[in-house]
């Protein structure tokens, strides 16, 4: 999918005051980390209607920033869905997102068209609306409400290759709308402070390094030093784990021909996906060394959690940054060229490639991402 985004605002603009239904305001130019460049491909919920009627679908195109001096999301629907009447009838539309327990929500959404029923009385979902009227999802974890300023459909006479030429030979559902509305509002479940006091220091070390953890997907081109990975892997095996079995094996890759053997095969099946990123290095953020984590096949998964815990907080702990990564272990097993690599880590027989952790010095600072507190209960 081809992701529009560009940099967010910095221009000031107010947001309503709206608390209700466990969320918190929130300003999204101060407090929208995720990689917007990601967030849509991800996939996320589309909601437009009112409180006689609404309907939502999932989108996956989609792009956050600025555009004529106001803080803008655009999103794309297709010509024959059901969403499409209502966005055209109302001013304003929903953009939300889920956590990964209610995915079921998006592949529902997905699927299923609201002409054949009423998508969110199936799902269970409770529909609210927000102080203009729009409707969304009671439980989502984001919601971003947008006021359109734009609306038209592609014309095929101003396309410019053959991307979108493709893209539209034989649509089945038409040719998209694109629709791009100013974010007026933006509300998150629970958010949590960064330090445990919330006062933004702590002088407890093992506490900061929890807090202060974050996904890092940009890295210095410095190797980590090997004192250091066995540290950090001495510190994983360190984990507890059922009866104290260990059900796991830990490999850790520094040579750098490993990598760009592998990122080599990486970029031959995915040519356009990495001509889009100009800073593309390697299949694994672009990290000098990785972490590759085996289970026995159908077992000691959450054993293997702790570990990989244990271990991005000692890295952590030591000025370095991580990342839990699945999709290149769902490469590695799915490419058959990849086997000599799987082959050279090593595993007994009957274990299986778990998931990697890209470890190196960080290139960027992320914010803290929301967290829901509500997730939290105290029985007394």
């Amino acid at each position: 999918m081809i992701l529009a985004a560009v940099l967010l605002s910095s221009m000031p603009f107010s947001l309503m005051a709206q608390e209700e239904n466990g969320f918190t305001q929130f300003d999204v130019r101060e407090g929208f980390t995720d990689n917007g460049f990601q967030w849509f491909r991800d996939a996320q919920l589309l909601c437009a209607g009112d409180s006689k009627k609404s309907n939502a679908m999932t989108i996956g195109w989609g792009g956050i920033g600025t555009l004529w001096g106001r803080t803008a999301v655009t999103v794309y629907v297709a010509e024959k869905r059901y969403t499409k009447q209502f966005l055209d009838s109302s001013d304003y539309f929903t953009v939300m997102t889920f956590d990964v327990e209610q995915s079921r929500v998006l592949t529902y959404m997905g699927k299923n068209s609201g002409r054949d029923g009423d998508k969110a009385a199936a799902l269970g979902l409770h529909t609210a609306y927000t102080k203009n009227g729009t409707p969304y999802y009671t439980e989502a974890t984001m919601v971003i409400e947008c006021r359109k300023m734009y609306a038209a459909p592609f014309d095929s006479k101003h396309f410019c290759n053959d991307v979108p030429r493709k893209m539209y030979s034989n649509p089945p559902a038409g040719v998209h709308t694109e629709y791009i509305g100013e974010v007026v509002g933006a509300w998150t479940k629970g958010q949590v402070s960064s330090t445990a006091d919330g006062t933004g220091k702590c002088d407890n070390s093992t506490i900061s390094s929890i807090m202060d953890r974050r996904s890092i997907r940009k890295y210095l081109d410095r190797p980590v030093e090997h004192e250091k990975l066995v540290q950090i892997a001495t510190c994983g095996i360190n984990a507890p784990s059922g009866m104290n079995r260990q059900p796991w094996e830990v490999r850790v890759v520094e040579d750098p021909s490993f990598i760009t053997g592998l990122t080599e095969i990486y970029k031959k099946e995915n040519a356009e996906q990495v001509k889009r990123d100009p800073g593309f290095k390697n299949m694994f953020r672009n990290a000098p060394n990785i972490i590759c984590v085996a289970t026995p096949k159908g077992s000691g998964e959450l054993d293997a959690g702790m570990l990989g815990e244990n271990m991005m907080l000692a890295a952590q702990s030591m000025g370095l940054g991580t990342c839990c990564l699945g999709g290149p272990v769902r490469f590695l097993k799915s490419n058959e060229q990849c086997k000599p690599y799987i082959d050279r880590l090593n595993f007994s027989e009957g274990y299986e490639l778990l998931y990697i952790l890209a470890v190196g010095y960080p290139d960027e600072k992320p914010a803290a991402k929301p967290r829901n507190a509500e997730k939290i209960q105290y029985i007394k």
